[in-house]
């Protein structure tokens, strides 16, 4: 089983999230915090015996809390699971709130992977998207982070509106040699962010669609150059340093979410927990047992379900899908698209770039 641990607060909303966080007072973050322990407390009661595999404090921003804060929810954590199996213990940072002090902690709790979300460095770029982080900080920061972590991971925004093909390169050449791992994402335009409303006013002009799709080859060839080999469809490891969390999602490993919105698939059952803060503080409050906590979007899995799950999610992997599974759905018109390999159906290179539109066809079947 994985865990995942939501941290939803941030110093400031970064123009084009649309991830359930906000700025958080002491007080706000205290009483999350209490009830995040209580929910870890109630949660390795009900899954006493499993087998822990990766953890990963995600957010928000996790490194926004102070020393005492982290130390507090991973002593809850080793209390209440058994670690003795766990191989991958990540925490995202951003580089505003990475401190040396913050980076020894980590390491002497057990974390041994950090993340960080770096997005750009070009610094009209990073104004523009609202982080409040500059390229200066973001390299000092990862120079810093990499004399504490050898497996370190940084992501990147790609089609910002001041990217070119060749600040692109530039941004993977920099930051290659401090890293292990690199999540590079093509930037979505999601409803309801501040980032949105300003292109829609014509306030910021972004790459086509298209010249986002170069920009992203230029990143991917940049990244292949510096010895990452891509392993998902955003993502790309050097020696072999994958996300073993993330990768436990794309293969539909176990895995239980704990905090505001965090969601969890345990056996055939999909479930979230509020995103509202008072529902989900209340819920945890009002609960002597893991299965006595409130939950919202409880889904039970069909047959059909999983494997469509199976199909969607394996095939953003390099790796792809077991052949038995997905040989039947692919017309004569989509073979072109895939590739077999050791027993495996995997998407050719070509194939990843189009990749929405053939899930489509796939998944109608």
């Amino acid at each position: 089983m994985e865990l995942y641990i939501h941290i939803p607060f941030c110093k400031k909303k970064c123009q084009y999230c649309d991830f359930v966080s906000a700025p958080g007072s002491v007080n706000e973050i205290e009483k999350y915090i209490e009830s995040l322990k209580k929910e870890i407390v109630l949660s390795g009661k009900k899954f006493k015996g499993s087998r822990i595999n990766t953890v990963y404090i995600g957010g928000g921003t996790p490194s926004l809390l102070s020393e005492d804060n982290i130390s507090e929810i991973v002593k809850a954590l080793k209390s209440s699971f058994d670690f003795s199996g766990v191989t991958e213990f990540t925490i995202e940072s951003n580089p505003e709130s990475i401190s040396e002090e913050k980076l020894k902690l980590y390491k002497d709790i057990g974390i041994n992977r950090l993340s960080v979300g770096v997005q750009s460095l070009n610094d009209e770029n990073l104004k523009e998207i609202g982080r409040i982080h500059d390229s200066k900080t973001a390299l000092e920061k990862l120079k810093l982070a990499s004399e504490y972590f050898d497996n370190l991971s940084c992501d990147l925004i790609i089609g910002l509106p001041f990217d070119s093909r060749e600040s692109v390169k530039n941004e993977i050449d920099t930051v290659a040699p401090y890293l292990s791992h690199i999540s590079m994402y093509e930037l979505i335009i999601e409803d309801g962010t501040v980032l949105k409303d300003r292109v829609d006013r014509n306030e910021v002009v972004l790459p086509s669609d298209d010249e986002t799709e170069e920009l992203f080859e230029t990143a991917r060839a940049a990244a292949s150059e510096n010895g990452f080999e891509r392993y998902e469809v955003s993502n790309f490891a050097r020696n072999g340093r994958i996300s073993e969390h993330n990768y436990g999602y794309w293969t539909r490993e176990e895995y239980l979410g704990l905090g505001l919105n965090s969601a969890s698939l345990i056996g055939n059952v999909r479930f979230s927990n509020f995103s509202s803060m008072d529902k989900y503080t209340e819920s945890v409050s009002g609960a002597d047992s893991f299965d006595k906590i409130r939950r919202e979007n409880v889904i039970k899995l069909s047959k059909k379900d999983i494997k469509d799950e199976e199909i969607m999610l394996g095939l953003r992997t390099m790796r792809g899908v077991r052949k038995e599974i997905i040989e039947k759905r692919i017309s004569e018109r989509l073979r072109p698209f895939f590739t077999e390999k050791d027993g495996y159906i995997a998407l050719t290179e070509h194939g990843t770039s189009v990749m929405n539109p053939i899930l489509i066809e796939l998944l109608e079947m």
